[in-house]
């Protein structure tokens, strides 16, 4: 009886998987000596479990009102108002306006009246109501202004004041007997008055007419 070669491999695989079965498979076919082990745990870092502190930022509630008194879009919202200014300080007051005031023009026209006024060096229009430092312009009578204090209520009034006109330069009228009066250049070259030089032209022509009457008739 001839044995063929892939025969015999056949039944050696066959014996081996039978004998690996054997060893690995139970009489229920489960898997024998077996077993699972869970891995030793591992404790994490100290320094990994610290989280940040965070802080909510702490937000005055009564500045959040400003979207609801000023919504946006709407007709009627307006920049925010500005800042109340600072209090003047006893040195930061204004100074007294009555101190050097001098009126220089008034506009009696009732309700449109107004005052031209010079203080601290400076020209002022105020009209009627209107404040000069503490002072307000109560009304203007003729030649008079009025103001009233703000405070008080005390009253004060200031004259309109002319300037008192000076007199012509040189002392006399120009052309005044022994005046000073404006300087002209003659016809001989001598400076003289107007009146020296009205004098001179009418001497010169009475002698110019002196010379041709006593010249003989040819």
């Amino acid at each position: 009886m001839r044995v063929r070669l892939w025969q015999v491999l056949v039944v050696l695989d066959l014996a081996l998987v039978a004998g690996l079965a054997a060893l690995w498979l139970d009489e229920d076919f489960d898997l024998k000596n077996v077993t699972w082990r869970a891995p030793a745990p591992i404790a994490p870092a100290a320094d990994s479990l610290q989280l940040a502190q965070i802080e909510a930022p702490m937000n005055d509630l009564a500045k959040l009102n400003a979207t609801s008194e000023r919504p946006l879009f709407w007709l009627s919202r307006r920049p925010p108002p500005p800042p109340p200014p600072p209090e003047k300080t006893a040195e930061q007051q204004e100074p007294d306006p009555f101190a050097d005031i001098r009126i220089v023009g008034l506009v009696d026209a009732g309700g449109d009246s107004a005052a031209m006024v010079l203080t601290g060096g400076k020209f002022r229009r105020v009209q009627l109501g209107e404040p000069l430092g503490a002072w307000t312009l109560d009304g203007v009578e003729g030649m008079t202004a009025r103001f009233k204090s703000a405070s008080s209520g005390e009253m004060r009034t200031v004259d309109l004041k002319h300037a008192v006109q000076g007199a012509a330069p040189g002392g006399a009228q120009a052309g005044g007997p022994g005046g000073d009066g404006p300087k002209v250049t003659g016809a001989d070259g001598r400076v003289m008055t107007v009146t020296e030089a009205i004098a001179d032209r009418r001497a010169r022509r009475a002698a110019l007419l002196a010379t041709r009457k006593a010249s003989p008739a040819k």
